[in-house]
């Protein structure tokens, strides 16, 4: 799916209010707001620069969200390592600043001229061509906000790294060492855990 020329002059936006909170899981030991891909590695993330001129942070507007699109990305998964979840952690981050998010989803997808396929479709390399068309605009949005391919009843945002001083760590915490919260979230899912 390429991204059409004639993308609308107002692209569609969603404004998030600074106080707002996302979450994202990550490598215990990797910086919480990780943009990537890093200098001279390839896209591989859905919304990533094809040509490398901007970097991209992942994060979830829900804890489960964030969950399902770390662990359950390659479906049937019925068990869950807990060595896996030991070396990640679960951050909470805050918008500092308002941010203007084009969303592809609802009825921003008409608006774009797109279908959902856009962010739940394996064509990472017509999201990639999106994402670079999106960047370009001269609305110059601070990221895209989308539904999760893995777990669809909540939103997930693609922030651009021009927009990274808009965010914060406000939470870090080991994601294996909050039992609660595991066990919610292995029920939620039905999924299993192994040592």
């Amino acid at each position: 799916m390429k991204p059409d020329p004639a993308l609308p002059k107002r692209l569609p936006s969603i404004r998030v209010r600074a106080g707002s909170r996302w979450m994202r899981i990550h490598a215990r030991a990797r910086n919480a707001l990780c943009f990537g891909p890093a200098s001279g590695r390839l896209p591989i993330h859905r919304f990533d620069d094809p040509e490398g001129r901007f970097r991209v942070c992942y994060l979830a507007t829900t804890m489960e969200i964030c969950f399902a699109e770390t662990f359950l990305r390659n479906p049937p998964v019925r068990i869950v390592s807990l060595e896996d979840l030991a070396g990640r952690s679960i951050a909470t981050v805050e918008v500092r600043r308002e941010l203007r998010l084009a969303p592809i989803h609802g009825p921003g997808l008409v608006r774009l001229g797109v279908t959902a396929e856009l962010s739940s479709g394996s064509d990472y390399a017509g999201s990639q061509l999106w994402s670079r068309a999106l960047w370009q605009h001269p609305d110059k949005p601070d990221g895209i906000l989308y539904r999760s391919r893995h777990d669809d009843s909540a939103l997930c945002v693609a922030v651009y790294n021009r927009a990274k001083d808009g965010l914060a760590v406000v939470r870090d915490d080991s994601l294996a060492e909050d039992a609660p919260r595991l066990a919610r979230l292995l029920k939620r899912y039905g999924l299993g855990l192994t040592g």
